[in-house]
């Protein structure tokens, strides 16, 4: 037998409020009809069956209560059940307006979805059993006429046709009382709040019986702390004035809190209160959550040692901690610094950097511990350590973003000053070898001198052997001038240097030239195999000719650690390498020195290690070299074997020759 599924039909003239309705019932088997007008659901009214009409009391041409009066007329179709859809409560005048209309229920718009769900299921299974009904009939008929002769079978029949009859009668009685079943809970009151009808579901939401509560006080099951506000809502409601409903809670049933929403109307000329409770704890209860977890999170904002900032999509600061406004000078003014924009307190030589950050933020969700100079309300600067991240609302959408800010001032001031302390013991290091490096030149200079001196001695002197003589001596004091002023520049406090593109390349033979004399002096052959594929980088060439300088000198004391164990027969060597691949550049500094313990690999970038003796380190080098490459945005790999040797990596990206626009 074919599986013929109930139809309803759903009237509104809110096109999207017919797709919402027949969305929540997606999931239930029945044919769903929709109309935006009266005369399109008389239309489908009569040429349809429908278990059901879901009619708007509220719409143009013709209202729910003129469509309702217009199906009442219409031949087999009066008895269709009718469920009447308004925005706001009726008043007891429209709901008996509604009923003489053939009304079965009202629902508030928006509707539950559980509640709709269960009463379009309760129709659906009288539909089905009508037709069952209607099925049983059309057989009876059909054994009439085949029986018309013997009247026996006949009265039979007819017997069973009025037994039908009842049944059907005693299923339209049962519309009338389905409120017993509904997923709602209603209950009839007295001012006093004297309870008489009260039905299945609000009888559980009470926790007792039906026949317990009838007569029982109302109020007895509200929380005490709830009853002043239920005597006012009573008080409304037998005064017959407006009002929205009332969220109450319950008193605790078996150690579980229960929290329902009540509506009334007047009945029985006023003298009664017909209430709908519906039970809403899981949503009480998710709201509590969500407002325990609001002042958390404000209690985090307020103690939090960094400064916490809430920037929107506009880049205005929506909120900010104590901490934050305090770093920012705001705490000894009036102003209010929500709404301001955060790019004031970013320096313009800074706002490049800014954008990078939030770029960055945008594409990869966050972004950590990044250097910024900033400015206070009062113009003043500070250095601060930033993070970011993004903020999504629950369907994923970006609401908004998260900066964390740190003073880094004092502890940047250490780090200039062990800079500044580090480099100075490099220059140490390099006195030798500079020595070397200037005896070179002066003696080739000497030379020359001698021979002028010897020419013009024995007469045979020229002017264009005078002039190249003299083009050799000014040649080496230049390369004298060069190695001593880049020595000294090096030497300087690097602090104020404006970062400009500089050729790695060319800094790593400059560090080569001051430290080559000094390697030569010690046996150790120096190789440089360099890649010309390599871009030009923005930073300070002379922090980076710091970092370079200082793992060449580890590499030598490494080498000669190692010699006192081999002697004369260990050929020392340092090997450097710069390339490119995949957009980043790679130089490596490699030795055959003593090596590194496994144990240690791992400490050798922190602040004060050191595997040297006692006097001979002052175990910063390392640390601080790891600090300045990374203000390049690269880093520090070392990979080591004991007596074998250590190779370095140094890995920093290719930067881009433009800064993305920040939206």
């Amino acid at each position: 037998m074919k599986n013929i599924h109930s139809k309803i039909l759903i009237v509104d003239d809110n096109d999207f409020y017919l797709s919402v309705l027949k969305t929540i019932l997606k999931d239930i088997e029945v044919e769903i009809y929709m109309a935006n007008s009266g005369e399109l659901a008389l239309k489908l009214i009569n040429e349809n069956d429908f278990a059901l009409a879901v009619l708007d009391i509220e719409m143009p041409e013709m209202n729910g209560f003129e469509l309702a009066g217009h199906i009442r007329n219409l031949h087999n179709r009066d008895l269709l059940p009718i469920i009447f859809l308004t925005a706001y409560f009726s008043d007891e005048m429209q709901m008996f307006k509604g009923y003489d209309n053939g009304a079965i229920d009202y629902l508030t718009k928006p509707v539950n979805r559980g509640i709709f769900i269960s009463k379009v299921k309760i129709f659906l299974e009288l539909d089905k059993q009508k037709r069952k009904l209607l099925a049983n009939k059309e057989s009876l008929q059909q054994s009439k006429m085949e029986l018309e002769q013997n009247q026996r079978e006949i009265k039979l029949q007819n017997i069973t046709l009025q037994k039908a009859q009842a049944e059907t009668d005693e299923s339209r009685k049962k519309y009338i009382k389905l409120y017993d079943f509904a997923p709602t809970g209603y209950f009839t009151i007295d001012s006093a709040g004297k309870m008489f009808d009260i039905n299945l579901k609000a009888a559980s939401m009470f926790g007792q019986e039906q026949s317990q509560l009838i007569s029982h006080d109302f109020k007895s099951f509200i929380a005490p702390e709830m009853l002043s506000k239920t005597d006012d809502f009573l008080t409304d409601l037998f005064d017959n004035k407006p009002n929205s409903g009332c969220e109450l809670k319950l008193t605790s049933i078996n150690g579980k809190t229960v929290y329902v929403f009540l509506e009334g109307a007047l009945v029985d000329k006023k003298q009664k209160c017909l209430m709908s409770m519906v039970d809403i704890t899981d949503r009480k209860e998710a709201q509590i959550a969500m407002e325990e977890s609001e002042s958390l999170y404000h209690s985090l904002l307020k103690t939090s040692p960094d400064g916490i900032i809430l920037i929107n999509l506009e880049g205005k600061i929506i909120e900010a901690s104590d901490i934050a406004i305090d770093l920012l000078g705001y705490n000894n003014i009036r102003t209010e610094i929500e709404g301001i924009s955060i790019i004031q307190f970013v320096p313009i030589e800074s706002r490049r950097s800014f954008i990078r950050i939030f770029n960055s933020t945008l594409k990869n969700g966050i972004v950590q511990n990044l250097e910024l100079k900033l400015n206070r309300f009062d113009k003043t600067e500070f250095i601060g350590e930033v993070s970011s991240s993004q903020i999504r609302d629950n369907s994923g959408q970006l609401k908004a973003y998260m900066a964390v800010i740190r003073d880094i001032s004092e502890r940047k001031l250490i780090e200039k000053q062990l800079r500044h302390s580090e480099r100075m013991a490099g220059i140490g290091e390099l006195a030798t070898g500079m020595a070397h490096e200037i005896n070179q030149p002066l003696n080739t200079m000497s030379m020359a001198i001698d021979n002028i001196l010897f020419a013009i001695g024995n007469n045979t002197i020229t002017e264009n052997y005078l002039k190249t003589k003299i083009e050799k001596v000014f040649d080496n004091i230049t390369r004298i001038q060069k190695i001593i002023d880049h020595v000294r520049t090096f030497s300087r406090d690097q602090d104020d240097f404006v970062q400009k593109p500089f050729d790695i390349n060319l800094s790593i033979n400059n560090c080569i030239s001051m430290i080559s004399e000094q390697m030569n002096h010690h046996d150790i052959k120096l190789s440089y195999k360099k890649s010309d594929d390599i871009p030009t980088i923005n930073g300070n060439t002379y922090r980076f000719e710091q970092v370079i300088l200082n793992l060449l000198i580890n590499a030598k004391d490494a080498i000669e650690e190692k010699n006192k164990d081999l002697g004369k027969t260990f050929k020392k060597k340092i090997d450097i390498s710069s390339d490119l691949s995949d957009n980043q550049i790679i130089i490596e500094i490699k030795d055959n020195g003593i090596g590194i313990n496994q144990k240690d690999i791992d400490k050798v970038l922190l602040p004060f290690f050191t595997t040297k003796a006692p006097g001979q380190g002052t175990g910063l080098g390392l640390s601080i070299s790891y600090g300045i490459i990374k203000e390049l945005g690269g880093e520090i790999d070392v990979q080591s074997k004991p007596n074998q040797g250590t190779s370095v990596l140094i890995k920093i990206p290719v930067q881009e020759t433009k800064s993305k626009k920040y939206v």
